[in-house]
């Protein structure tokens, strides 16, 4: 593996040396590019999304024989039916994490681009220190490019310009075509979500106490900014609030909980998807007892947010509590409210075996026990689940530490299975399983997913930008990095948003997708949801094209059954951007345009293509082969 490593390497390299001059180029975001891979050719940024939808590109600068200093970009309005302005755009210089330990054998060593660092950032409006940045001779980096379509905007084609520049004159324009499609995605996503965010976290991190040294406004501020920054990529951070609701007995004061976090529950937050709110929320409060759940729901109903309470009642048992201990736990969660809901991490077959079944309202299995590669789980479980749901409960699904190994972190049940190609949130993994559980639960019957934690790193770890190493994995338990001044500028402190992030909103986003074309045709969303992933593991087989294809071709289903009369009903074919296609570490091969192609054609537009003498490219080709088929042994 490591003789094929240094290989590919070796070629990539020589690729970028033979393109002599730097320039800005444009490709998709389901490719992690390291910075001295080729960088890809295509000229356009071609995009398509539903209105109130936020959809990316990727602008590459790469450096040429020379390198550059003082790069910086700036984005134009989208101009077409309607005017989207440049203000509905976020720029973001894509930092670096060095992958030196992998999360397992499929994984990608080197510098791994995950932080996002906006040039403008959206809390403050402060600017931030995301440009200008340099690029060394050889190498590349990379600007995240996020496009939100306002509700309401009309259907068609915009155009616009990001222009990259540089110091010495240095001046390039990449076109940006985007299509929006005839239909709007909800702010608040159908498809549910329960994100863990820890109490000691994000003071620990910023203010280097848990507790803010005492300033519970500071404390609070931070949690607050946390929660928006899930909210604007459609995740909810059921464990946003930090300090536990006082009282006992049911006496309960929810002054604090409810001016701080009421916001997030009810739509008002300063958030970028207008009226979005949290789709799940875990009771937080030291030892409830009945009359507090009682109080917990009251409170809930009165203020219209009882849909999202849960109590979180056990984790992977009987890793975190006895199975003995749940029953009476579940039992003055209802004793206080019989509708109240008692979420358990575990499968169907282990809550029937203890007698759990009955009184368990939240059943949320691993994806390794959904569809097994071999052992107990083998082969497809969903039809407990999709009777759990018949029987009137709520079945989500999560990834862990067995996407790429525990590597005896963790033990009983839960370890290492026959890795590769499972939805994952590492950091080396690919952008393609980063995004891919979403899909998986839409063809197995799940309506949300939960994860365990998304900022561990920050107490673990003395700079979670350097280090997200847990549980045998790059960024197991962190999705999000401290900005605090010192680190990115500006004068506030705020939290800096993921790569991984980013895929997890496409995944969901795409989910959104299949949920709008199911309200029409339940059977096709099924079977594109199929086809594109036969297995939970099939995101380590298909290849960007083929997701984006799917997503294009879903578009387009809809759009044949909302279109207003006199509107184009079918989404364009995006136009070919050319360029040949090689293989890049990491991805698959293949023309990889921001829009995907239909029917399996070559993509358009942003291709992650590299051209070069035809010799050196015969020769990346046939490395790309090669990792193909290491991959798919």
């Amino acid at each position: 593996m490591n003789q094929l490593a240094s290989a590919v390497t070796a070629a990539l390299v020589l690729a970028a040396a033979g393109n002599a001059a730097a320039e800005a180029t444009a490709t998709h975001t389901l490719i992690k590019l390291q910075p001295r891979d080729a960088a890809p050719t295509g000229k356009v940024a071609r995009i398509a999304a539903a209105a109130n939808e936020i959809e990316a590109f990727q602008a590459v600068v790469a450096g040429g024989e020379a390198g550059l200093t003082g790069v910086s970009a700036a984005m134009s309005d989208l101009v077409g039916p309607a005017t989207i302005p440049a203000a509905e755009v976020m720029l973001y210089r894509a930092a670096y994490i060095d992958a030196r330990n992998l999360s397992d054998a499929n994984a990608r060593a080197g510098l791994t681009p995950d932080a996002l660092v906006p040039d403008v950032d959206r809390y403050y409006g402060e600017k931030r220190n995301a440009f200008p940045f340099d690029v060394p001779a050889g190498e590349n980096r990379s600007v995240w490019v996020d496009v939100h379509v306002p509700q309401g905007t009309p259907a068609g084609t915009y155009q616009g310009t990001l222009r990259i520049t540089a110091s010495g004159g240095f001046t390039q324009d990449v076109a940006v075509e985007l299509e929006v499609f005839p239909f709007e995605l909800p702010s608040t996503p159908r498809y549910r979500s329960s994100y863990g965010l820890s109490w000691n976290a994000t003071s620990q991190a910023h203010h280097g106490d848990v507790w803010a040294n005492g300033d519970d406004a500071r404390y609070d501020e931070l949690r607050v900014l946390y929660g928006i920054a899930g909210l604007d990529n459609r995740m909810s951070f059921s464990g946003v609030v930090g300090a536990t609701v006082p009282g006992t007995g049911g006496n309960l004061d929810f002054s604090r909980y409810d001016r701080v976090y009421g916001p997030l529950l009810d739509g008002t937050a300063k958030t970028r998807l207008p009226g979005a709110k949290l789709t799940a929320i875990e009771v937080w409060q030291k030892d409830p007892q009945a009359a507090d759940y009682a109080a917990w729901a009251a409170h809930f109903k009165e203020k219209g947010w009882f849909d999202a309470l849960f109590d979180y009642t056990c984790d992977e048992p009987p890793l975190t509590c006895e199975w003995s201990d749940i029953k009476p736990r579940q039992d003055r969660v209802h004793g206080g409210d019989p509708q109240m809901k008692s979420l358990v991490t575990t499968t169907v077959g282990h809550l029937r075996e203890h007698g759990l079944y009955e009184s368990t309202d939240i059943i949320v299995p691993v994806v390794n026990f959904v569809e097994g590669k071999d052992g107990a789980y083998a082969g497809d479980q969903s039809a407990q689940y999709r009777q759990a749901a018949a029987d009137g409960k709520t079945v989500w699904i999560y990834s862990s530490c067995m996407s790429h190994g525990c590597g005896g972190t963790v033990g009983g049940e839960y370890e290492d299975p026959a890795l590769k190609g499972w939805p994952s949130m590492a950091i080396d993994h690919t952008a393609l399983q980063n995004r891919a559980l979403p899909w998986v639960a839409y063809k197995y019957g799940f309506t949300g997913e939960l994860y365990w934690d998304s900022a561990y790193a920050f107490v673990t770890k003395s700079d979670p930008w350097v280090d997200q190493w847990d549980f045998s994995g790059n960024g197991d338990g962190t999705l999000l990095y401290p900005g605090t001044p010192a680190k990115i500028g500006g004068t506030t402190h705020i939290p800096v948003e993921s790569i991984r992030m980013k895929q997890v909103r496409d995944g969901i986003e795409d989910y959104e997708y299949l949920a709008e074309l199911a309200k029409y045709d339940a059977a096709a969303a099924d079977r594109f949801a199929s086809e594109l992933f036969p297995h939970a593991w099939s995101a380590g087989d298909i290849t960007p094209d083929q997701l984006l294809a799917t997503r294009r071709a879903i578009a387009a289903e809809i759009a044949r059954h909302v279109a207003p009369a006199g509107t184009p009903s079918t989404p364009t074919r995006p136009r070919d951007g050319g360029g040949s296609s090689i293989a890049v570490p990491g991805t698959s091969s293949g023309g990889e345009g921001i829009s995907g192609g239909v029917g399996g054609a070559k993509a358009g537009g942003c291709s992650s293509s590299a051209a070069g003498p035809g010799a050196l490219s015969a020769v990346v080709v046939a490395l790309g082969a090669v990792i193909r088929r290491r991959r798919r042994a």
